[in-house]
């Protein structure tokens, strides 16, 4: 097994070596806790992980698709931009504008780096289309994003056309709001090539969607083959969103993505009126991630699965689909970590693409060699003066008859602005326990 290292279990640790090669990364959460406190939110002391793994055992054993090792879930269909998404490549969206003719509290465009100085822009996405053609050897999907992006309708069609002109087969989307939608424009999405349009529902302070957010999506169904909802479940509001799932069901959309409701660092005021509080460990490793989403809110993710398995044991029809915070951000971690020639100590995970090695210390460190070399396993790195071994984790499991703690390093690749290179950066170390492990768990 591997365990998370925190600052409420750190004290527990045997080994001193691994206590003390941990306590930086302790610091360093806890800096990051404190700014997310600093910018006016609370941090919840509940932790929901056993709760969260018992629902994704449920929905599993009643027939949904367990994703990107628990990041995503599954119900009859999901869109084949989400499978392009899970790692990136041949994947892209572009945001035409920031602004919008909405001003949710929520909205995560906000926490764009450049938000102030780009709201009035409107970014030319067809030459940041073709500079991806030339990077990736096959695009696969493109999204349309903002703001609102049919604020420019016109705009939407030239890309599209592009898109199409370059290679059929790469499917499209638009995300919207529903409000600025026309029959005339929907016709002129379909004609120019649009495969998939996604609307944003904005449910009211009781879990309610207006009557036109509907008919505008009903209305959508007749001329985009894959129309869909996206949009973060209303927080406390379970037997609603769980009606609001029935209700689309009967629309004949061809899905949903359920999000998680998250805190962009904007609207403090807001989220602390309504008792909300971000979870307590927001991202299971912290790293520079680029997504400007921000931040979980406590209890979402629980709500998210139960009404994904209201939906199931009431036999929906539509595609849904849990797409948690974790889910979006792995597809960084793939592009900065799976092309890499590594060395013969580190090892890609398929679970997180983060690239990891294994750690003993002390004494432990002596024996692990001992253990290597009757092996004949040579590739390791022996540290005399400071007692630390680095090894590939794939032979943790030859240390199945010692009672020792190892480290388990999570590492990426990073560019170093100062030094104009890519440099290898370790984020994160974890505890291993090798009588209990198996390689499935990384």
């Amino acid at each position: 097994m591997v365990y998370t290292i925190t600052k409420d279990n750190i004290d527990d640790l045997k080994n001193n070596g691994l206590k003390a090669d941990a306590k930086r990364y302790i610091e360093q959460y806890e800096n990051f806790l404190e700014y997310i406190k600093e910018s006016g939110a609370g941090i919840s002391s509940k932790d929901y992980s056993k709760k969260e793994q018992e629902l994704l055992k449920k929905l599993e054993e009643k027939g949904a698709k367990i994703c990107n090792s628990g990041k995503s879930v599954v119900i009859n269909a999901v869109s084949p931009s989400c499978e392009h998404c899970h790692t990136g490549i041949g994947s892209a969206t572009y945001i035409l504008t920031l602004k919008c003719n909405r001003d949710c509290f929520f909205c995560t465009n906000k926490n764009q780096a450049d938000y102030a100085a780009g709201v009035n822009k409107v970014y030319d996405i067809i030459s940041e289309f073709k500079t991806h053609l030339g990077y990736y050897k096959k695009m696969k999907s493109v999204g349309i994003t903002g703001g609102e992006p049919l604020l420019y309708p016109e705009k939407c069609i030239q890309f599209l056309k592009e898109v199409k002109k370059s290679d059929k087969t790469i499917q499209t989307r638009i995300y919207t709001n529903g409000d600025l939608v026309t029959e005339e424009m929907l016709k002129s999405l379909k004609d120019a090539g649009l495969d998939e349009i996604r609307f944003g529902l904005k449910p009211d302070e009781n879990g309610k969607v207006d009557q036109k957010s509907l008919d505008n999506l009903a209305l959508s169904v007749k001329y985009i083959k894959r129309t869909m909802v996206e949009m973060p479940l209303t927080l406390g509001k379970v037997k609603e969103m769980e009606e609001l799932m029935m209700a689309l069901d009967k629309t004949g959309i061809f899905g949903i993505n359920i999000l998680e409701f998250l805190y962009p660092y904007v609207h403090p005021d807001e989220y602390k009126s309504k008792g909300y509080e971000v979870t307590k460990r927001p991202y299971k490793i912290l790293y520079p991630y680029t997504y400007a989403g921000g931040v979980p809110i406590a209890g979402s993710s629980i709500e998210c699965l139960e009404v994904m398995l209201y939906s199931l044991e009431n036999n929906v029809k539509m595609g849904m689909h849990y797409c948690s915070l974790e889910n979006k951000l792995t597809s960084q971690l793939y592009q900065s970590n799976h092309h890499i020639k590594m060395s013969e100590i580190e090892y890609f995970s398929e679970k997180d693409f983060f690239l990891k090695t294994a750690k003993g210390y002390g004494d432990d460190a002596a024996k692990i060699k001992e253990v290597l070399d009757v092996n004949k396993i040579d590739h390791y790195m022996y540290d005399t003066s400071n007692k630390v071994i680095e090894f590939s984790p794939t032979y943790i499991t030859l240390l199945k008859d010692y009672d020792m703690e190892l480290g388990l390093t999570y590492l990426a690749v990073d560019f170093d602005e100062e030094y104009g290179r890519k440099v290898l950066r370790e984020y994160q170390i974890n505890r291993v326990e090798p009588k209990t492990f198996e390689l499935s768990d990384i």
